[in-house]
């Protein structure tokens, strides 16, 4: 019996650099395929291949036997095809309603006038089959990240797909959230669909997988049955050596306050919060999907508007009311969603990194040349791989994009790090490197430190030097990582509502 999807000889070449070499992938109905493999190894390529996002340099695409015909192939000839992807980085409609959004597919295909009630019967209709609920009638650029990943995913499952392209569909989404959609698959995969699915988070593997294949530079490492495959084997064949542990003990003298609120409110913040972060510490802000993490840092860095509290900089009164109130006052903020919200992805790496620099430069004079050598020693010093300072940032892996954003405030000389999620999106061997940036960014200055955010428990653990734990918009313990487990943060993160004392 014919597969379902047959793809060989897969190769794809970007200004000269070879990021697809000779890969073969093949998927079976009814079966989740997990596509492995560290940040630039090829994965999403490979798919934007399938997709049609992006031609192939050689090889060929079998769907039930059958070849396709690359030559004209684009998007739209894989959707007709019943190629449907759910990509990394959204494709929505931010001034357009839940509903609109879900029933753009309907608009483009039909011709006349289309009813406003079908529209939301067909909203409610779709949502039902995720069996998730969000107002069809709230506009998509007030939705939190989970709920824009799910409209995503209920878009795609609703177009009439035999391959459905899943890329980190899960990086956003809470417990709930997640086995939500993992029953949904269990659902597609009933029908005979296939999907490939993309992820980081490696515990996924086993529990909706069928087969693993693992890339690693552009090529095609190993493929095994997910029940027989060794996790810590998985990851040898993705980074080619052994995963050493990124706990480092840091042992740090905290000399006074950096940074420091005091009954700080927000629209979005259900409780007054109270808290400090000493020179030179990493202080951890965890919690689910919806505790206020996000909006707790939006409202720090000014992208929300304050309506109560006090915020001390080095013990000294200071008003933020936008976010270039907050970078003239030594902030930096990398957000949650790096691609909209953190990097001007038609640009280049220098114009990304040198920008906060030239803001803080209005009136002066600075030479491209410095600006240059500027940059280029950020970029050597991060290990940032692109094809040069000129490359758009679209281009590059999802770990290379947050050291870019992370270069941005090293080159603004920023004192305080806001990083909302760092590592979302990051595969393994990127998160040490990452972790790494954060660890020499608060030991190469006395007057520094970092607010690390993060859903991700054992890495909050793992990184910070102390634990805020944040639910239903407030603060609700404070823990030292030393002694803390994940079982007593996560009994913290669902108890609702305390001040910390």
């Amino acid at each position: 019996m014919a597969k379902l999807l047959t793809m060989e000889g897969m190769t794809k070449s970007f200004f000269g650099v070879k990021v697809l070499k000779d890969v073969d992938f093949d998927l079976e109905y009814g079966e989740v395929h997990v596509l492995l493999g560290e940040n630039g190894a090829g994965k999403s390529t490979l798919m934007k291949i399938l997709s049609g996002a992006y031609q192939t340099d050689s090889g060929s695409i079998s769907l039930n036997g059958d070849k396709l015909n690359l030559s004209s192939y684009d998007p739209k000839t894989a959707e007709d095809h019943g190629i449907v992807t759910v990509y990394q980085n959204f494709h929505l409609i931010p001034h357009l309603s839940v509903a609109e959004n879900l029933a753009m597919p309907i608009f483009t295909r039909e011709r006349g006038l289309i009813r406003w009630k079908d529209v939301y019967v067909h909203a409610d209709e779709v949502l039902d089959k995720i069996n998730y609920e969000i107002d069809p009638r709230a506009r998509v650029r007030d939705l939190p990240v989970s709920q824009k990943q799910m409209l995503e995913i209920a878009i795609a499952l609703s177009k009439n797909a035999q391959v459905l392209i899943m890329d980190e569909p899960t990086a956003a989404l809470s417990r709930n959230e997640t086995e939500i959609l993992f029953q949904a698959i269990a659902d597609i995969k009933a029908r005979n669909i296939g999907i490939i699915y993309i992820s980081h988070k490696l515990e996924e593997v086993k529990q909706i997988g069928d087969r693993v294949t693992v890339l690693r530079d552009g090529t095609k490492i190993a493929t095994l049955a997910s029940k027989e495959a060794n996790l810590d084997e998985i990851v040898r064949l993705m980074i080619g050596k052994e995963l050493s542990s990124s706990q480092q003990a840091r042992e740090v003298s905290f000399d006074g306050d950096l940074f420091r609120v005091e009954g700080l409110m927000s629209t979005y913040l259900s409780a007054p919060i109270s808290f400090a972060v000493r020179k030179k510490e990493i202080l951890g802000i965890t919690g689910l999907v919806g505790s206020g993490k996000t909006e707790l840092a939006r409202a720090i860095f000014g992208v929300d508007r304050l309506s109560g509290g006090s915020v001390y900089l080095e013990e000294h009164p200071v008003h933020i009311d936008s976010p270039e109130t907050a970078v003239k006052l030594g902030l930096g903020y990398l957000p949650e969603d790096r691609d909209s919200d953190g990097l001007c992805l038609n640009l280049g790496v220098k114009e990304n990194i040198s920008m906060v620099l030239l803001s803080k430069l209005k009136g002066l004079l600075f030479s491209t040349a410095s600006e240059k050598r500027t940059v280029s020693r950020i970029v050597q010093s991060m290990d940032i791989k692109a094809a040069g300072l000129s490359q758009q940032v679209k281009y590059l892996s999802g770990g290379n994009k947050q050291k870019v954003v992370f270069g941005k405030w090293l080159s603004g000389g920023c004192t305080l790090l806001i990083l909302d999620e760092p590592t979302i999106g990051i595969d393994v061997g990127a998160r040490g490197e990452i972790y790494s940036l954060i660890r020499e960014f608060v030991a190469e200055g006395e007057d520094r430190a970092v607010i690390f955010i993060s859903s991700d428990i054992p890495e909050i653990l793992d990184v910070t030097d102390r634990i805020l734990v944040m639910s239903g918009g407030s603060l609700v313990a404070e823990l030292d990582p030393k002694g803390a487990t994940k079982q007593e943060i996560m009994q913290h993160s669902l108890r609702g509502r305390r001040a910390v004392e």
